[in-house]
Protein backbone atom coordinates (compact mmCIF):
# COMPACT_ATOMS: atom_id res chain seq x y z
CA UNK A 1 0.00 0.00 0.00
CA UNK A 2 1.47 3.33 -0.96
CA UNK A 3 1.06 5.65 2.43
CA UNK A 4 2.37 8.40 0.91
CA UNK A 5 0.23 11.53 0.54
CA UNK A 6 -1.22 11.91 -2.92
CA UNK A 7 0.65 14.89 -5.41
CA UNK A 8 -0.85 17.69 -5.97
CA UNK A 9 -1.75 18.96 -9.50
CA UNK A 10 0.30 21.33 -10.45
CA UNK A 11 -0.71 24.43 -12.73
CA UNK A 12 1.57 23.96 -15.60
CA UNK A 13 1.90 27.71 -16.22
CA UNK A 14 2.04 29.55 -13.20
CA UNK A 15 0.27 33.29 -12.12
CA UNK A 16 4.09 34.92 -12.30
CA UNK A 17 3.96 33.80 -15.74
CA UNK A 18 0.86 35.45 -16.79
CA UNK A 19 1.38 38.52 -14.77
CA UNK A 20 5.14 38.86 -16.52
CA UNK A 21 3.32 38.17 -19.68
CA UNK A 22 1.07 41.27 -19.30
CA UNK A 23 3.75 43.57 -18.36
CA UNK A 24 5.42 43.29 -21.22
CA UNK A 25 2.20 43.62 -23.46
CA UNK A 26 1.18 40.30 -24.34
CA UNK A 27 -2.50 38.78 -23.40
CA UNK A 28 -2.44 35.32 -22.29
CA UNK A 29 -5.53 33.02 -22.92
CA UNK A 30 -5.99 29.28 -22.36
CA UNK A 31 -7.48 27.00 -24.92
CA UNK A 32 -8.59 23.57 -25.20
CA UNK A 33 -7.24 20.95 -27.65
CA UNK A 34 -10.42 22.10 -30.22
CA UNK A 35 -9.54 25.64 -29.49
CA UNK A 36 -12.21 26.28 -27.47
CA UNK A 37 -11.85 29.25 -24.57
CA UNK A 38 -10.93 27.68 -21.30
CA UNK A 39 -11.22 31.24 -19.87
CA UNK A 40 -11.39 34.66 -20.70
CA UNK A 41 -8.64 36.55 -22.26
CA UNK A 42 -5.87 38.16 -19.14
CA UNK A 43 -6.68 41.58 -20.76
CA UNK A 44 -8.43 44.73 -20.15
CA UNK A 45 -12.60 43.95 -20.54
CA UNK A 46 -12.39 45.75 -24.08
CA UNK A 47 -9.27 43.75 -25.61
CA UNK A 48 -10.49 40.58 -23.92
CA UNK A 49 -14.28 40.98 -25.63
CA UNK A 50 -12.80 41.81 -29.21
CA UNK A 51 -10.36 38.64 -28.63
CA UNK A 52 -13.39 36.98 -27.79
CA UNK A 53 -15.36 38.23 -30.98
CA UNK A 54 -15.78 35.59 -33.46
CA UNK A 55 -13.83 36.60 -36.00
CA UNK A 56 -10.98 36.31 -33.75
CA UNK A 57 -12.13 33.47 -32.11
CA UNK A 58 -12.21 31.27 -35.29
CA UNK A 59 -8.35 32.16 -36.18
CA UNK A 60 -7.51 31.09 -32.54
CA UNK A 61 -9.69 27.49 -33.12
CA UNK A 62 -8.17 26.97 -36.57
CA UNK A 63 -4.66 27.61 -35.55
CA UNK A 64 -5.56 25.56 -31.92
CA UNK A 65 -6.38 22.36 -33.67
CA UNK A 66 -3.41 23.28 -36.04
CA UNK A 67 -0.81 23.50 -32.73
CA UNK A 68 -2.13 20.16 -30.97
CA UNK A 69 -1.23 18.12 -33.73
CA UNK A 70 2.36 19.48 -34.18
CA UNK A 71 5.28 18.33 -32.81
CA UNK A 72 6.96 21.29 -32.59
CA UNK A 73 5.15 24.72 -31.80
CA UNK A 74 6.68 28.03 -32.77
CA UNK A 75 5.74 31.38 -32.96
CA UNK A 76 3.06 32.28 -35.73
CA UNK A 77 1.88 35.33 -37.59
CA UNK A 78 -2.22 34.68 -37.28
CA UNK A 79 -2.99 37.69 -39.35
CA UNK A 80 -0.88 40.87 -40.17
CA UNK A 81 0.04 42.35 -36.54
CA UNK A 82 -1.65 39.23 -34.67
CA UNK A 83 1.58 37.09 -33.12
CA UNK A 84 0.52 33.27 -31.47
CA UNK A 85 2.97 33.11 -29.11
CA UNK A 86 1.55 28.84 -28.15
CA UNK A 87 2.50 26.03 -25.58
CA UNK A 88 1.21 23.16 -25.31
CA UNK A 89 -0.47 22.44 -21.67
CA UNK A 90 0.44 18.40 -20.56
CA UNK A 91 -0.72 15.80 -17.52
CA UNK A 92 0.48 12.74 -17.55
CA UNK A 93 2.16 12.83 -20.75
CA UNK A 94 -1.05 13.40 -22.57
CA UNK A 95 -1.31 17.28 -23.87
CA UNK A 96 -4.75 18.71 -22.49
CA UNK A 97 -4.97 22.30 -23.85
CA UNK A 98 -3.02 25.05 -25.67
CA UNK A 99 -1.59 27.87 -23.69
CA UNK A 100 -1.56 31.31 -25.70
CA UNK A 101 0.61 34.46 -25.40
CA UNK A 102 -1.04 37.11 -27.71
CA UNK A 103 1.44 39.93 -29.41
CA UNK A 104 0.45 42.39 -31.53
CA UNK A 105 2.62 44.51 -34.02
CA UNK A 106 1.75 47.75 -35.85
CA UNK A 107 0.14 46.30 -38.80
CA UNK A 108 -2.91 45.44 -36.39
CA UNK A 109 -4.02 48.88 -35.83
CA UNK A 110 -4.76 48.87 -39.57
CA UNK A 111 -6.48 45.09 -39.95
CA UNK A 112 -9.88 44.84 -40.91
CA UNK A 113 -10.13 42.53 -38.04
CA UNK A 114 -10.62 45.96 -35.77
CA UNK A 115 -13.69 46.78 -37.64
CA UNK A 116 -14.90 43.15 -37.55
CA UNK A 117 -14.70 42.32 -33.88
CA UNK A 118 -15.93 45.78 -33.05
CA UNK A 119 -18.84 45.35 -34.76
CA UNK A 120 -19.70 42.00 -33.58
CA UNK A 121 -19.33 42.74 -29.95
CA UNK A 122 -20.68 46.54 -30.21
CA UNK A 123 -17.16 47.78 -29.17
CA UNK A 124 -16.16 51.35 -29.62
CA UNK A 125 -13.77 51.36 -32.60
CA UNK A 126 -11.02 54.67 -30.74
CA UNK A 127 -11.39 53.49 -27.60
CA UNK A 128 -9.67 50.31 -29.15
CA UNK A 129 -7.41 51.35 -31.03
CA UNK A 130 -6.22 53.49 -28.21
CA UNK A 131 -5.70 49.90 -25.97
CA UNK A 132 -3.99 48.65 -28.78
CA UNK A 133 -1.53 51.42 -29.78
CA UNK A 134 0.01 50.91 -26.45
CA UNK A 135 0.64 47.30 -27.14
CA UNK A 136 1.55 47.14 -30.64
CA UNK A 137 5.15 47.60 -30.15
CA UNK A 138 6.29 43.82 -31.17
CA UNK A 139 8.40 43.51 -34.80
CA UNK A 140 7.77 40.25 -36.74
CA UNK A 141 11.97 39.85 -36.99
CA UNK A 142 11.53 39.62 -33.02
CA UNK A 143 9.06 36.70 -33.18
CA UNK A 144 11.46 34.04 -32.72
CA UNK A 145 13.72 35.81 -29.62
CA UNK A 146 10.22 36.69 -28.06
CA UNK A 147 9.40 32.98 -28.28
CA UNK A 148 12.76 31.87 -27.01
CA UNK A 149 12.42 34.24 -23.64
CA UNK A 150 9.14 33.06 -23.35
CA UNK A 151 9.97 29.79 -23.05
CA UNK A 152 13.31 30.38 -20.91
CA UNK A 153 10.90 32.75 -18.50
CA UNK A 154 8.51 29.78 -18.09
CA UNK A 155 11.43 26.81 -17.57
CA UNK A 156 13.05 29.57 -15.32
CA UNK A 157 9.66 29.90 -13.15
CA UNK A 158 9.38 26.53 -13.40
CA UNK A 159 12.29 25.84 -11.73
CA UNK A 160 12.05 27.91 -9.13
CA UNK A 161 8.42 26.89 -8.22
CA UNK A 162 9.68 23.19 -8.15
CA UNK A 163 12.97 24.03 -5.76
CA UNK A 164 10.18 25.75 -3.65
CA UNK A 165 8.03 22.99 -3.31
CA UNK A 166 10.43 21.36 -2.58
CA UNK A 167 12.03 23.66 -0.11
CA UNK A 168 8.25 23.10 1.43
CA UNK A 169 8.32 20.10 1.52
CA UNK A 170 11.50 19.93 3.61
CA UNK A 171 9.68 22.59 6.00
CA UNK A 172 6.91 20.26 6.19
CA UNK A 173 9.18 17.06 6.94
CA UNK A 174 11.47 18.99 9.49
CA UNK A 175 7.97 20.39 11.19
CA UNK A 176 6.91 16.53 11.21
CA UNK A 177 10.31 15.62 12.93
CA UNK A 178 10.06 18.31 15.09
CA UNK A 179 6.86 17.50 16.05
CA UNK A 180 7.98 13.86 16.73
CA UNK A 181 11.04 14.54 18.83
CA UNK A 182 8.71 17.15 20.80
CA UNK A 183 6.40 14.59 21.92
CA UNK A 184 8.94 11.97 22.22
CA UNK A 185 10.74 14.42 24.84
CA UNK A 186 7.36 15.44 26.44
CA UNK A 187 6.85 12.03 26.88
CA UNK A 188 10.16 10.67 28.08
CA UNK A 189 10.12 12.87 30.56
CA UNK A 190 6.47 11.97 32.14
CA UNK A 191 8.32 8.34 32.46
CA UNK A 192 10.11 9.38 35.66
CA UNK A 193 6.44 8.64 37.17
CA UNK A 194 6.29 4.98 37.51
CA UNK A 195 4.05 4.49 40.29
CA UNK A 196 1.33 5.94 37.43
CA UNK A 197 1.87 4.29 34.15
CA UNK A 198 -1.90 5.52 33.46
CA UNK A 199 -1.00 8.52 33.04
CA UNK A 200 2.09 7.99 31.25
CA UNK A 201 -0.31 6.16 28.55
CA UNK A 202 -2.84 9.05 28.30
CA UNK A 203 0.71 11.30 27.61
CA UNK A 204 0.69 9.37 25.22
CA UNK A 205 -2.11 8.73 23.26
CA UNK A 206 -3.20 12.24 24.20
CA UNK A 207 0.00 13.22 22.10
CA UNK A 208 -1.19 11.24 19.03
CA UNK A 209 -4.08 12.99 19.03
CA UNK A 210 -3.56 16.54 18.90
CA UNK A 211 0.01 15.43 16.80
CA UNK A 212 -1.52 13.81 14.10
CA UNK A 213 -4.81 15.02 13.95
CA UNK A 214 -6.83 11.84 14.79
CA UNK A 215 -10.54 12.29 16.16
CA UNK A 216 -9.81 8.69 18.41
CA UNK A 217 -6.57 7.10 19.90
CA UNK A 218 -6.72 3.95 22.17
CA UNK A 219 -4.30 1.90 23.82
CA UNK A 220 -5.56 -1.41 25.02
CA UNK A 221 -3.53 -3.13 26.99
CA UNK A 222 -4.87 -7.29 27.62
CA UNK A 223 -6.31 -8.15 30.59
CA UNK A 224 -3.99 -11.55 30.87
CA UNK A 225 -1.20 -9.52 30.38
CA UNK A 226 1.16 -8.93 33.78
CA UNK A 227 1.24 -5.26 33.24
CA UNK A 228 -2.68 -5.33 33.61
CA UNK A 229 -2.40 -5.40 37.35
CA UNK A 230 -0.34 -1.81 37.95
CA UNK A 231 -3.08 -0.20 35.61
CA UNK A 232 -6.32 1.38 37.00
CA UNK A 233 -7.80 1.00 33.66
CA UNK A 234 -6.63 -1.41 30.79
CA UNK A 235 -8.53 0.63 27.98
CA UNK A 236 -7.48 4.16 27.47
CA UNK A 237 -8.49 6.80 25.41
CA UNK A 238 -8.20 9.89 23.50
CA UNK A 239 -9.59 12.22 21.13
CA UNK A 240 -12.92 13.96 20.23
CA UNK A 241 -14.68 10.51 19.63
CA UNK A 242 -15.15 7.70 22.45
CA UNK A 243 -16.13 3.81 22.47
CA UNK A 244 -17.28 1.70 24.99
CA UNK A 245 -15.22 -1.43 26.39
CA UNK A 246 -17.23 -3.51 23.95
CA UNK A 247 -16.70 -0.88 21.24
CA UNK A 248 -13.01 -1.53 21.52
CA UNK A 249 -13.02 -5.09 22.15
CA UNK A 250 -14.93 -5.49 18.85
CA UNK A 251 -12.05 -3.43 16.91
CA UNK A 252 -9.75 -5.42 18.16
CA UNK A 253 -11.45 -8.68 16.83
CA UNK A 254 -11.83 -7.01 13.87
CA UNK A 255 -8.43 -6.77 13.21
CA UNK A 256 -7.69 -9.91 14.23
CA UNK A 257 -9.87 -11.43 11.80
CA UNK A 258 -10.27 -8.85 8.66
CA UNK A 259 -7.26 -8.57 5.89
CA UNK A 260 -5.10 -5.45 6.64
CA UNK A 261 -5.36 -2.93 3.41
CA UNK A 262 -1.41 -2.21 3.93
CA UNK A 263 1.60 -2.24 6.24
CA UNK A 264 4.15 0.53 7.23
CA UNK A 265 7.00 -0.43 9.22
CA UNK A 266 5.31 -2.52 11.81
CA UNK A 267 2.14 -0.72 11.71
CA UNK A 268 -0.84 -2.47 9.63
CA UNK A 269 -4.12 -0.70 8.26
CA UNK A 270 -7.32 -1.61 8.59
CA UNK A 271 -10.68 -1.45 7.13
CA UNK A 272 -12.98 0.51 9.79
CA UNK A 273 -15.84 -1.90 11.15
CA UNK A 274 -19.30 -1.33 9.85
CA UNK A 275 -20.96 0.76 11.89
CA UNK A 276 -18.09 3.21 13.54
CA UNK A 277 -18.25 5.29 10.70
CA UNK A 278 -16.46 8.00 12.34
CA UNK A 279 -13.30 6.28 12.44
CA UNK A 280 -13.19 6.65 8.99
CA UNK A 281 -11.01 6.41 6.90
CA UNK A 282 -9.08 3.62 8.24
CA UNK A 283 -7.61 2.06 11.07
CA UNK A 284 -3.57 2.08 12.44
CA UNK A 285 -2.90 -0.67 14.58
CA UNK A 286 0.73 -1.11 16.15
CA UNK A 287 1.38 -3.61 18.46
CA UNK A 288 2.84 -2.64 22.43
CA UNK A 289 5.49 -5.08 23.29
CA UNK A 290 7.65 -6.78 26.06
CA UNK A 291 10.83 -8.86 25.10
CA UNK A 292 8.20 -10.25 22.41
CA UNK A 293 5.27 -10.76 24.56
CA UNK A 294 2.16 -8.62 23.16
CA UNK A 295 1.15 -6.58 26.28
CA UNK A 296 -1.90 -4.50 23.82
CA UNK A 297 -2.31 -2.53 20.93
CA UNK A 298 -1.85 1.31 20.11
CA UNK A 299 -5.02 2.33 17.97
CA UNK A 300 -6.00 5.54 15.90
CA UNK A 301 -9.09 6.21 13.51
CA UNK A 302 -10.89 8.75 12.36
CA UNK A 303 -8.27 11.04 10.64
CA UNK A 304 -9.16 14.43 10.15
CA UNK A 305 -7.94 17.07 7.46
CA UNK A 306 -8.33 17.02 3.24
CA UNK A 307 -5.62 14.16 3.25
CA UNK A 308 -6.85 10.78 4.12
CA UNK A 309 -3.87 9.23 3.22
CA UNK A 310 -1.53 7.67 5.95
CA UNK A 311 2.25 9.18 6.12
CA UNK A 312 5.58 7.83 7.10
CA UNK A 313 5.64 10.83 9.82
CA UNK A 314 2.51 9.29 11.59
CA UNK A 315 3.51 5.54 11.36
CA UNK A 316 6.50 6.59 13.05
CA UNK A 317 5.29 8.41 15.81
CA UNK A 318 2.72 5.33 16.36
CA UNK A 319 6.12 2.78 16.43
CA UNK A 320 8.02 5.10 18.83
CA UNK A 321 5.17 5.81 20.88
CA UNK A 322 4.58 2.13 20.95
CA UNK A 323 7.98 1.15 21.78
CA UNK A 324 7.77 3.88 24.52
CA UNK A 325 4.59 2.63 26.00
CA UNK A 326 6.35 -0.92 25.78
CA UNK A 327 9.11 0.05 27.72
CA UNK A 328 7.06 1.95 30.34
CA UNK A 329 5.14 -0.46 31.58
CA UNK A 330 7.78 -3.00 32.05
CA UNK A 331 9.69 -0.57 34.19
CA UNK A 332 6.38 0.51 35.80
CA UNK A 333 5.67 -3.53 36.47
CA UNK A 334 8.91 -4.01 37.98
CA UNK A 335 8.93 -1.36 40.25
CA UNK A 336 4.96 -2.48 41.10
CA UNK A 337 6.95 -5.96 41.79
CA UNK A 338 9.53 -3.92 44.11
CA UNK A 339 7.45 -2.26 45.74
CA UNK A 340 5.68 -4.75 47.07
CA UNK A 341 8.42 -7.01 48.05
CA UNK A 342 9.78 -3.57 50.24
CA UNK A 343 6.19 -3.31 51.71
CA UNK A 344 6.00 -6.89 52.16
CA UNK A 345 9.43 -6.81 53.95
CA UNK A 346 7.95 -3.54 56.21
CA UNK A 347 4.83 -5.10 56.89
CA UNK A 348 6.31 -8.51 57.99
CA UNK A 349 9.50 -6.62 59.67
CA UNK A 350 6.48 -4.67 61.95
CA UNK A 351 4.38 -7.65 62.64
CA UNK A 352 7.39 -9.45 64.13
CA UNK A 353 7.76 -6.47 66.50
CA UNK A 354 4.12 -6.45 67.25
CA UNK A 355 4.04 -10.60 67.53
CA UNK A 356 6.06 -9.88 70.57
CA UNK A 357 3.13 -8.60 73.12
CA UNK A 358 0.15 -9.94 72.03
CA UNK A 359 -1.72 -6.89 73.04
CA UNK A 360 0.23 -4.58 70.43
CA UNK A 361 -0.58 -7.65 67.59
CA UNK A 362 -1.11 -4.96 64.29
CA UNK A 363 -0.42 -1.93 66.54
CA UNK A 364 1.71 -0.66 63.86
CA UNK A 365 -0.19 -1.33 60.71
CA UNK A 366 -3.32 0.55 62.32
CA UNK A 367 -1.11 3.46 63.15
CA UNK A 368 0.34 3.17 59.91
CA UNK A 369 -3.34 3.48 58.45
CA UNK A 370 -4.58 6.73 60.92
CA UNK A 371 -0.97 8.41 60.29
CA UNK A 372 -2.12 8.64 56.44
CA UNK A 373 -5.55 9.00 56.63
CA UNK A 374 -4.70 12.16 58.53
CA UNK A 375 -1.63 13.11 56.62
CA UNK A 376 -4.61 13.09 53.61
CA UNK A 377 -7.07 14.77 54.90
CA UNK A 378 -4.18 17.86 56.53
CA UNK A 379 -3.39 18.16 52.88
CA UNK A 380 -0.65 15.85 51.95
CA UNK A 381 -0.87 14.57 48.43
CA UNK A 382 -1.60 11.02 48.34
CA UNK A 383 2.20 9.43 47.71
CA UNK A 384 3.16 11.96 50.73
CA UNK A 385 0.42 10.15 52.33
CA UNK A 386 1.84 6.93 51.72
CA UNK A 387 5.55 7.69 52.72
CA UNK A 388 3.82 8.76 56.26
CA UNK A 389 2.10 5.33 55.91
CA UNK A 390 5.51 3.61 55.39
CA UNK A 391 6.95 5.33 58.37
CA UNK A 392 3.79 4.31 60.81
CA UNK A 393 4.76 0.64 59.79
CA UNK A 394 8.21 0.65 60.89
CA UNK A 395 7.73 3.38 63.83
CA UNK A 396 8.32 0.92 66.68
CA UNK A 397 10.97 -1.54 64.74
CA UNK A 398 13.47 -0.35 67.33
CA UNK A 399 11.50 -2.34 70.19
CA UNK A 400 13.52 -5.43 68.82
CA UNK A 401 16.05 -3.56 70.79
CA UNK A 402 14.09 -4.00 74.06
CA UNK A 403 13.92 -6.88 76.06
CA UNK A 404 10.69 -8.87 75.95
CA UNK A 405 10.07 -9.04 79.69
CA UNK A 406 10.14 -5.15 79.30
CA UNK A 407 7.91 -4.89 76.72
CA UNK A 408 5.77 -7.53 78.13
CA UNK A 409 5.66 -6.47 81.87
CA UNK A 410 2.00 -6.57 83.09
CA UNK A 411 2.82 -4.19 85.34
CA UNK A 412 3.54 -0.82 85.87
CA UNK A 413 7.23 0.00 84.84
CA UNK A 414 10.62 0.77 86.56
CA UNK A 415 11.47 4.42 85.83
CA UNK A 416 14.83 1.91 84.59
CA UNK A 417 12.15 0.12 82.47
CA UNK A 418 10.66 3.22 81.03
CA UNK A 419 14.23 4.19 80.03
CA UNK A 420 15.08 1.11 77.90
CA UNK A 421 11.35 1.50 76.28
CA UNK A 422 12.21 5.50 76.13
CA UNK A 423 15.33 3.74 73.64
CA UNK A 424 13.51 2.47 71.12
CA UNK A 425 13.09 5.44 68.78
CA UNK A 426 16.88 5.81 68.82
CA UNK A 427 17.28 2.70 67.81
CA UNK A 428 15.00 2.54 65.77
CA UNK A 429 16.60 5.24 63.54
CA UNK A 430 20.03 3.57 63.83
CA UNK A 431 18.32 0.49 62.31
CA UNK A 432 17.03 2.04 59.32
CA UNK A 433 18.92 5.20 59.15
CA UNK A 434 20.82 3.41 56.03
CA UNK A 435 18.48 2.11 53.63
CA UNK A 436 18.38 4.46 50.77
CA UNK A 437 14.70 3.77 50.40
CA UNK A 438 13.76 4.78 54.05
CA UNK A 439 15.49 8.15 54.58
CA UNK A 440 12.19 10.55 54.25
CA UNK A 441 10.93 8.33 56.73
CA UNK A 442 13.28 8.76 59.18
CA UNK A 443 11.78 11.67 61.23
CA UNK A 444 8.51 10.03 62.04
CA UNK A 445 10.50 6.89 63.57
CA UNK A 446 13.18 8.97 65.40
CA UNK A 447 10.37 12.05 66.99
CA UNK A 448 6.95 10.07 67.22
CA UNK A 449 7.21 10.46 70.87
CA UNK A 450 7.85 14.16 71.42
CA UNK A 451 5.72 16.23 72.58
CA UNK A 452 4.33 19.57 71.84
CA UNK A 453 5.13 21.28 74.80
CA UNK A 454 8.62 19.95 74.81
CA UNK A 455 8.44 16.91 77.60
CA UNK A 456 8.74 14.09 75.12
CA UNK A 457 11.70 12.12 73.85
CA UNK A 458 13.88 11.37 72.64
CA UNK A 459 15.20 15.14 71.82
CA UNK A 460 12.56 16.61 74.02
CA UNK A 461 12.02 18.89 70.86
CA UNK A 462 8.72 20.96 71.06
CA UNK A 463 6.24 22.95 68.82
CA UNK A 464 6.71 23.43 65.26
CA UNK A 465 10.44 22.03 65.42
CA UNK A 466 9.15 18.46 65.79
CA UNK A 467 8.51 17.08 62.08
CA UNK A 468 4.91 17.65 60.91
CA UNK A 469 5.20 13.57 60.08
CA UNK A 470 6.39 12.84 63.60
CA UNK A 471 3.17 15.33 64.84
CA UNK A 472 0.73 13.06 63.16
CA UNK A 473 2.23 10.11 64.06
CA UNK A 474 2.31 10.98 67.66
CA UNK A 475 -1.90 11.43 67.70
CA UNK A 476 -1.94 7.60 65.52
CA UNK A 477 0.24 6.46 67.93
CA UNK A 478 -1.22 7.61 71.50
CA UNK A 479 -5.24 6.77 69.91
CA UNK A 480 -4.48 3.19 69.20
CA UNK A 481 -2.49 2.78 72.60
CA UNK A 482 -5.46 4.22 74.75
CA UNK A 483 -8.02 2.63 72.55
CA UNK A 484 -6.61 -1.14 72.61
CA UNK A 485 -6.09 -3.30 75.38
CA UNK A 486 -2.42 -3.63 77.17
CA UNK A 487 -1.46 -6.00 79.95
CA UNK A 488 -2.12 -3.81 82.61
CA UNK A 489 -5.49 -2.57 81.53
CA UNK A 490 -8.45 -2.24 79.70
CA UNK A 491 -8.75 0.13 75.96
CA UNK A 492 -10.48 3.36 76.88
CA UNK A 493 -13.53 4.54 75.36
CA UNK A 494 -13.78 6.19 72.63
CA UNK A 495 -15.47 9.33 74.17
CA UNK A 496 -13.18 9.71 76.64
CA UNK A 497 -10.17 9.00 74.52
CA UNK A 498 -11.79 11.73 72.30
CA UNK A 499 -12.11 13.97 75.70
CA UNK A 500 -8.64 13.58 76.35
CA UNK A 501 -7.36 14.30 72.99
CA UNK A 502 -9.04 17.26 72.98
CA UNK A 503 -7.43 18.32 76.78
CA UNK A 504 -4.00 17.48 75.49
CA UNK A 505 -4.15 19.82 72.18
CA UNK A 506 -1.27 21.90 72.81
CA UNK A 507 0.43 20.26 75.44
CA UNK A 508 0.82 16.66 74.59
CA UNK A 509 -0.23 17.13 70.50
CA UNK A 510 -0.18 19.94 67.70
CA UNK A 511 -3.39 21.79 68.18
CA UNK A 512 -4.24 22.47 64.77
CA UNK A 513 -3.97 18.48 64.14
CA UNK A 514 -6.15 17.42 66.80
CA UNK A 515 -9.95 18.29 65.55
CA UNK A 516 -8.83 16.73 61.85
CA UNK A 517 -8.16 13.79 63.59
CA UNK A 518 -10.74 13.68 65.74
CA UNK A 519 -12.97 13.96 62.74
CA UNK A 520 -11.82 10.86 60.71
CA UNK A 521 -13.81 8.22 59.98
CA UNK A 522 -12.66 5.22 62.74
CA UNK A 523 -14.70 2.22 60.90
CA UNK A 524 -11.53 1.40 59.58
CA UNK A 525 -9.93 1.23 62.26
CA UNK A 526 -12.27 -0.55 63.98
CA UNK A 527 -12.16 -3.20 61.57
CA UNK A 528 -8.72 -4.14 61.89
CA UNK A 529 -8.97 -3.69 65.41
CA UNK A 530 -11.47 -6.70 65.22
CA UNK A 531 -9.56 -8.65 62.49
CA UNK A 532 -6.22 -8.42 64.83
CA UNK A 533 -8.11 -9.62 67.67
CA UNK A 534 -9.30 -12.32 65.74
CA UNK A 535 -5.17 -13.43 65.14
CA UNK A 536 -4.66 -12.87 68.73
CA UNK A 537 -4.75 -15.54 71.21
CA UNK A 538 -7.36 -14.53 74.36
CA UNK A 539 -7.69 -12.22 76.66
CA UNK A 540 -9.43 -11.90 80.11
CA UNK A 541 -9.45 -7.85 79.79
CA UNK A 542 -12.60 -6.00 78.54
CA UNK A 543 -13.19 -4.30 75.54
CA UNK A 544 -12.75 -0.95 74.61
CA UNK A 545 -16.43 0.99 74.53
Amino acid sequence: MNIRRSAKQVDLFPTEFVNRCSEIGLVSWRLDLNGMPMNDPEAPSMLAMWLSSRPLRMLMTEAAMIWSAQEEIVAQELHPGLWAFPFVEEHRDRRTGIFVAIGFSPEILESDLIDQGCKGNQLQRSALLHILRDRAKFQGNCANRIMSTLTWMLNDLRSLRKDQETIELFSDQLGDSYEVVTTLQDLGSSMGTLNEPDSIINDGITEIAATLDYSWVACCIRDDSDVSAVLKSTLHQAGMSVMSREQAAQIIEHTRHCEELGQADRVKIYPVPEGMDQLEPQLLVHPIERDGEELGFLIAGGKQGDDPQVSSHETKLMESISGMLGAALENAELYHRQKLTFLGTIKALSAAIDAKDQYTRGHSERVAMLSAMLAERVGYSSEEAERIRISGLVHDVGKIGVPEVVLCKPSRLTDDEFEMIKRHPTIGFEIIKDIPDLQDILPGVLHHHERWDGKGYPAQLSGEGIPHMARIMALADTFDAMSSNRAYRSGMPRDKVFAEFRKCAGSQFDPDLVEPFLALDFSIFDEMVAHHKAQSPATQLPDAA
